[in-house]
């Protein structure tokens, strides 16, 4: 089985959720699932994505919320995940893994594994 993390802030209230596949819809849709402490998910839903800000955070940076729209509390660009960073540190050749890029008006799946990328 794939191992879940949920996708929201610590201490949040509610169910856990994790993106599941991004779908190509207009407006970007992306499927997720669901499930409550220490249970094995069991709801999937197709919702909305995120567009607080436009999708983009005040910085200006090149990202956007990779949440769903009406989440609670803060949007994925401002979260930082202590061991996801630890991670990247240490194995930069999969940062490409974790970059989703998505064209102006539509959702595409994750970006194509580089060439000279390691294998899973």
């Amino acid at each position: 089985m794939t191992e879940l993390r949920c996708e929201m802030e610590e201490e949040h209230a509610g169910l856990h959720v994790a993106a599941v596949r991004l779908l190509d819809n207009s407006p970007p849709e992306t499927v997720w699932t669901q499930w409550a402490d220490w249970r094995d998910p069991q709801t999937v839903l197709v919702l909305r994505d995120c567009a607080d800000g436009d999708g983009r955070p005040s910085s200006g940076d090149d990202d956007w919320c990779t949440l769903f729209a009406d989440h609670p509390g803060n949007c994925s660009f401002d979260l930082v995940d202590p061991e996801h960073e630890e991670f990247l540190a240490a194995n930069p050749a999969y940062r490409h893994l974790f970059e989703r890029g998505r064209p102006s008006g539509s959702a595409a799946d994750l970006d194509a594994r580089p060439k000279d990328s390691p294998t899973d």
